[in-house]
């Protein structure tokens, strides 16, 4: 069996390598490691930890999502270290006009998810303490939405017009 050590990098398509660098940087705050022009691509990571964890590769102006029900990544998530970092980034998304998918208190964790400039599915996340997660009873699904959120979707809500 092989045991690997951790995730280390998602390669997303984007049909506009700048827009999408400007908003994984600027937005996201992740940090331009390399960019390979030839191959119009670029490499990103959180407080230069790596070479990368995310590369962006340009695929043109006309390429398709995937449709909801077809195969393929659903998401990707970022560990923020607290409900201030969540509660602030919620708030920066809402600022800079980023659509929000839908929130939800998972019960291990709070969540926030959005979609980057080419539809691609994200989340910013913090765990709930120890002590809320203990007093969880059926599972660590939960799905109430963030009650600094009453404008955005819940994940209930979300599923329901995915499903239609």
């Amino acid at each position: 069996m092989i045991r690997t050590e951790r995730i280390g990098h998602v390669v997303l398509k984007v049909r506009d390598l700048k827009r999408s660098v400007e908003f994984y940087h600027g937005v996201l705050g992740l940090d331009v490691m390399s960019e390979a022009a030839g191959l119009r691509m670029a490499f990103l990571a959180s407080n230069r930890r790596d070479h990368h964890e995310i590369a962006l590769m340009e695929v043109g102006p006309k390429a398709e999502l995937p449709a909801w029900n077809q195969l393929g990544l659903v998401h990707i998530a970022f560990r923020l270290r607290n409900q201030e970092d969540l509660r602030a980034a919620y708030a920066e998304f809402k600022q800079r006009g980023v659509p929000i998918a839908f929130t939800v208190n998972h019960g291990i964790t709070n969540s926030v998810y959005f979609l980057d400039p080419d539809g691609h599915q994200l989340e910013v996340y913090c765990d709930n303490p120890p002590e809320e997660v203990a007093r969880l009873t059926d599972g660590y699904m939960g799905m109430d939405k963030l009650e600094f959120a009453s404008d955005d979707p819940g994940l209930a809500e979300f599923f329901t017009q995915m499903r239609h």
